[in-house]
């Protein structure tokens, strides 16, 4: 069953070419558009462990708020764990599961795994934790490198900002989707 959501969820995010900066026959995954229905699906695609905060929790496909109530949610369409572009990730610091609560703990030089779908576990090092507001959507755009952006309201207890934590893809042979 999740093989299956799993191919649709391909089918509908789609591909844009990548940019001129790394190889041709290389595409970058095109982020859905936040009311998609691929943002709903809230199936498990993977795990996020962050041993600085003491983080374990599962990944769900979607970034409509009844999945990320129920914990770590990846914007449908960004990047896979391993994948060339910008894998994000979204959860709550003080509602609901409170996967990100600490997220304002992380330093550059962090580590972050995230084992994909398929098993395979990708390793990501902090460079950088910044505070924007909600409609800095840049955060969420693709990369022509493989990186990982986490990201939760800021500061504790209230939406008005954006914690936004960046890492750059260490270790994990980098996938391709033609």
């Amino acid at each position: 069953m999740q093989a299956l959501v799993l191919a649709f969820m391909i089918t509908i995010a789609g591909v844009v070419p990548a940019p001129s900066s790394i190889t041709s026959d290389v595409r970058l995954p095109t982020r859905a558009h936040v009311a998609a229905p691929t943002q709903q699906l809230g199936v498990t695609i993977g795990r996020l462990e962050i041993p600085t905060i003491g983080l374990d929790e599962q990944i769900r496909e979607g970034v409509n708020i009844s999945v990320i109530d129920r914990g770590v949610a990846h914007w449908a369409g960004t990047a896979e764990a391993g994948g060339y572009g910008n894998m994000v990730l979204a959860g709550h610091r003080t509602t609901k599961t409170e996967p990100f609560h600490d997220l304002d703990r992380m330093q550059p030089g962090d580590s972050i795994a995230v084992t994909g779908f398929d098993g395979r576990v990708a390793e990501y090092i902090v460079t950088e934790t910044v505070i924007v507001t909600p409609s800095d959507m840049w955060i969420v755009e693709q990369t022509d490198v493989p990186m990982l952006t986490l990201f939760a309201c800021h500061p504790k207890r209230s939406a008005r900002q954006r914690i936004v934590v960046r890492a750059e893809l260490v270790d994990v042979p980098v996938l391709h989707f033609p």
